[in-house]
């Protein structure tokens, strides 16, 4: 039997990019721990864990302390080489706007987007230590930078709690690295996990798609001003800059491509 590459524990797996992450990694023959909130209705993983003994799947609510810790008990003292915080909340657009605000939505993207990928960093600190790689990657968005504000000015309370990630990251960084933990932050980019790419010139916006999306990056896209990848090419992409990430090398806030990220 093969040894396996590493074991790589991924946040929010459900679907999108968190799904490809453990697609990508059982792939490249790792053992891959794929925690979501409600893994007995994710049918996609369970379709591949179906016999397949490097897939391990756990329930794991990351805005919930006694989930966190319960979850961390049943991992006990597992080495964990590739922590991937990938778990966020972009919420419905028009609560968004400024005007318009509906401020349980801040709460709800403070806790996800980033208190919680913390929470889950600090209680598997440990794990982390014990594993060969020693890599925790946070997921970030262009729409945190501070120094580059990118259209539409609109997804208040999403940009602020990805840009207190960042800042949270930032400070972990410096913390982490000398104790020879790497970690990074990576913008996947705009990727289409709503079905842009289906859309033909001239084709309504279905509302399922504009109940989600801000219209306005939608026609943006649309008239190709925002490039836009698949899950695939982003994830792969994001794949090739982790395993190359070294102490030495490491970029504290990159894009997939590992270009550096305003921040």
């Amino acid at each position: 039997m093969t040894s396996k590459a590493g074991t790589v524990l991924v946040t929010g797996c459900n679907r999108g990019i968190g799904l490809e992450f453990v697609k990508q990694y059982l792939l490249l023959n790792w053992e891959v721990i794929a925690t979501c909130r409600k893994p007995e209705k994710a049918d996609d993983l369970i379709r591949l864990s179906d016999g397949n003994p490097n897939l391990i799947l756990h329930t794991l609510d990351i805005t919930n302390e006694s989930s966190v810790d319960g979850f961390r008990k049943k991992i006990g003292d597992r080495p964990i080489d590739l922590l991937i915080n990938n778990a966020a909340y972009l919420g419905p657009p028009n609560p968004q706007k400024f005007g318009q605000i509906d401020y349980q939505m801040f709460t709800r993207s403070f806790e996800v987007n980033a208190i919680g990928p913390m929470r889950v960093t600090e209680k598997l600190i440990e794990n982390v230590r014990l594993g060969n790689m020693k890599k925790i990657v946070f997921l970030g968005s262009s729409a945190g930078s501070i120094t580059r504000i990118t259209p539409p000015i609109t997804l208040y309370p999403y940009r602020a709690s990805k840009a207190a990630l960042h800042l949270l990251v930032h400070n972990l960084y410096h913390e982490l690295n000398p104790q020879k933990i790497m970690v990074s932050l990576i913008n996947p980019g705009l990727v289409d996990t709503r079905g842009f790419l289906d859309l033909q010139p001239g084709d309504p916006i279905p509302e399922s798609l504009s109940k989600s999306v801000p219209i306005a990056l939608i026609e943006m896209v649309r008239e190709g001003k925002v490039p836009m990848m698949t899950t695939l090419e982003s994830v792969t992409q994001m794949i090739h800059y982790i395993e190359n990430l070294t102490l030495q090398s490491q970029t504290l806030f990159v894009n997939c491509d590992g270009t550096p990220m305003a921040w």
